[in-house]
């Protein structure tokens, strides 16, 4: 199965805003705005922290009640850059 760029679909509701914070890009969706129903969930979250090691992302899924369905539990998923960053080539 491979996924093509037409297969992605804009969610309302569900963009990640993100605002510099030092050295690094960290936020969010806001509240309550991205409306899931996988595995009974009534809404979903993301929080990304981006910078130049690393990027760090917290899916999750929460039930009407604010009781969290589905996503990682202990903390977010920590993807690191394993290349040197562009701006360290001269």
């Amino acid at each position: 199965l491979t996924a093509t760029p037409e297969d992605a679909q804009e969610r309302t509701g569900c963009a990640v805003h993100l605002e510099a914070q030092g050295d690094a890009f960290v936020g969010g969706t806001l509240g309550t705005e991205c409306t899931s129903t996988l595995n009974g969930a009534s809404y979903a979250t993301s929080e990304v922290t981006l910078n130049a090691g690393s990027l760090t992302s917290w899916d999750r899924g929460f039930a009407e009640s604010g009781a969290q369905v589905w996503g990682a539990t202990a903390g977010p998923y920590v993807f690191t850059r394993r290349t040197e960053s562009p701006e360290g080539k001269k």
